[in-house]
Formats: structure tokens, sequence, C-alpha cells
């Protein structure tokens, strides 16, 4: 039986096959809820040979998993938000359904720790690799590179995580099969891990016309061509949650479509995604699976889908809304948690309540829309 398999196994033994199968309470208590497990937190770095064969490249890692007690331990810093996980703290025993995450454009991991917290309170390991050359520090200035690198970080990053040696308190509790999700470059990050397809001869030939984003075009070469031809797919990675995602362009529609599996694609009505917007949505436009889903948060920002917006509301400068409170923020946290935390474990845990709930849920307060295929 593959790990795979006696994960789903050990999910449906543990919440009750009657519970997961048959009629049951709503569940949006429960998933908006923290779940029954102490949060860890452990920093690491992860050296790889880049696919251009320009050098090597280290980036940090940042991983959140359940732990069986955070008591007397020292909390990590968080710049947008107050953590509640614990540096180092002991594991919990098992196999862990996995998270990868990748975050946006001039910004860092440790802003989206909400999400992270959450899911490793409900039993799963989270990594999110910081991309370097593209943080906060960096600048407004995308390098060409950096559009094939960031998928190869996160693959790279999972592939350390599996390989830990025996010493590591962390080895052998990572699944080999995991969710990706991530923000604005991230989700489009993830896009591409899912098997969306770039369009490398409308970036080639668009370029010197001016019709391709300046940022990729600036060191565009044959080998940054041939990186981008060869995608970044990561079949590891069962499904998809890519939240305010850019760049759609450089796939285009088939590209898009050429995704097989489930995607969450979620919307701020602040990016330009007003109610009723779904057929101008490009993105969602461009999915066709049977499982794909679009929530758009109405009255939500860009960085809605961060910690910023909760620390900071109001924040034009920061793309939070300016006509809302911490409170509004906080309640867009939660739906996310909700929707996000029911897909992965409908599509990577098989678990057919989820599904169902996916099937058949209303918006979660605030107001949101949901689209289904």
């Amino acid at each position: 039986m593959s790990r795979l398999s006696l994960l789903a196994l050990a999910f449906l033994l543990a919440c009750g096959f009657l519970a997961c199968g048959g009629d049951d309470p709503d569940p949006v208590a429960e998933l908006e809820a923290r779940g029954p497990h102490e949060v860890g937190f452990t920093e690491l770095e992860v050296t790889y040979a880049r696919p251009d064969g320009r050098g090597d490249r280290t980036v940090k890692l940042y991983v959140w998993y359940p732990a069986t007690t955070t008591e007397g331990l020292r909390v990590p810093t968080y710049p947008f938000a107050t953590a509640t996980a614990a540096i180092e703290a002991p594991v919990a025993e098992g196999v862990f359904p996995v998270l990868g995450y990748s975050h946006g454009h001039q910004a860092v991991p440790l802003v989206s720790t909400f999400v992270f917290e959450h899911f490793a309170s409900h039993g799963w390991l989270v990594f999110a690799p910081e991309h370097t050359g593209n943080t906060t520090v960096d600048g407004e200035d995308r390098q060409t590179e950096i559009y094939y690198l960031r998928g190869h970080d996160v693959s790279e990053s999972y592939d350390h995580l599996l390989a830990l040696p025996a010493s590591s308190p962390l080895a052998g509790h990572v699944s080999d099969r995991a969710v990706i999700a991530g923000h604005s470059f991230g989700g489009y990050t993830a896009y591409g891990l899912a098997g969306a397809i770039y369009d490398v001869d409308f970036i080639e030939t668009g370029c010197p016309a001016g019709d391709v984003s300046a940022d990729i075009c600036d060191e565009l070469d044959d080998e940054a061509l041939e990186q981008l031809a060869a995608g970044v797919r990561d079949p590891r990675f069962v499904a998809a949650i890519p939240m305010a995602s850019g760049d759609f362009g450089l796939f285009g529609t088939e590209g898009v479509r050429a995704i097989e599996i489930p995607v969450l694609h979620m919307v701020a009505e602040g990016d330009g995604h007003p109610a009723g917007s779904a057929n101008e949505d490009v993105y969602w436009s461009a999915l066709d699976g049977v499982d794909d889903m679009r929530i758009d948060f109405l009255g939500a920002g860009h960085n809605s889908f961060t910690d910023v917006c909760r620390r900071l509301p109001g924040s034009e400068l920061l793309r939070c809304p300016t006509d809302r409170t911490a409170m509004d923020a906080l309640a867009w946290q939660r739906a996310t948690n909700v929707y996000a935390l029911a897909f992965a474990r409908a599509h990577l845990l098989g678990d057919r309540r989820m599904a169902r709930f996916l099937e058949d849920a209303e918006p979660v307060d605030p107001s949101a829309e949901i689209d289904r295929r």
C-alpha cells in the first residue's frame, strides 16, 4: 500500500467511517477552528544545482508541522502576525500530508502564517521556500531567471524534506504527495507547478514587440527559453490553491488548460474581480477541470490572503481595502482557511465529506462568490 493510501486510511480511521461517509453537520465550524495539534516551526537551508547549469542556488526553507507541545519554547518572529508556533517543538507521530507554498513578488513566506499555522494544527506539514533574489529586500525588478527558478525552489525544497537524514526530527514524517499553494507571483508559480505550460512562442516573439512583461524580457536568452519550454510541473502536487495570481499571459489559455489536477482559484474584488466577474477572469475562463472551483472574496484586497491586511487594515500602499477593518481581514483569513483546508482534504486525502461540502458550500461570511465547473 502506498504512503498516500496509508495516509487516507489513517484519516478515515481518525474521523470515523460514519462521519466521513454519512450525513453529518456542516463542517465549517471544524474547518475554521484551530486543529488538535500544537504547531512546531523550523528553518532550514537548501542548496541545489540550478537547472540552467549556472552554478548552485541556496534558499531558506521555513517549515511548520504538527507538534506535541510548545510549552516553554521560543516562538518565531513574524513581520505581520504573532506566532503561536514554537521553534524546534517535538514532532507529533505520523506521516503528514503536505502543503507547499510560494510567496509573492517582493515578499517572504512569513507574511502568510495564518494559513501555515492553521494547516499544521490540523495535521499537515507546510513548507515555504524564500525565493532568493525576489524578496522584500531585493527591489522591484524581476530577473528573467526568477520566472523558472521559483518553481525549482519549491520542488528542490520538497526533495530536501523527503531526503532528510534519520537524525532529523522530521525524517520519515513527510508524505510524498502534496498540495501546492501560492499568492500573487506565488500563485503564478503554483500554476506552473500544477502543470501550466509556457507559451514560449508568444514570449519569444512578444518580447521584442513589447507585448510581454518587460521583466521576463530583460535577460531573455536561448537558455531561459529552453528552461521555460521545459516547464516546472511537479507531479507530486495533486491539487493547487493559487491566490490572487498574476502573469496569466505567460501561459495563455491553452497553457492553463493543460493542467490536469484540481484547482481552487482564489481572487479578491480589490484586484478587479467585482461581483459577477467570473467570465472576465482569464485564469478561471481557461480552467476546465470538473473539480475546479473559484472563490471571489468580495470587498477583499490583494493582500487579504496574507497577514498584512489584518495588521495594517486600510493600507492602500500595501494593497489592503481602504474602507475595511482588521475584523474584515480576520473574516477573509477565516474563509480562506475553510475553503483551502476543505479543498486540500478532499483532493489529497480523498475525504468525501469535504468533497460534498465543496459541492454544496454556501459562501462563508464575509460574502464571497463561489463558481464551480
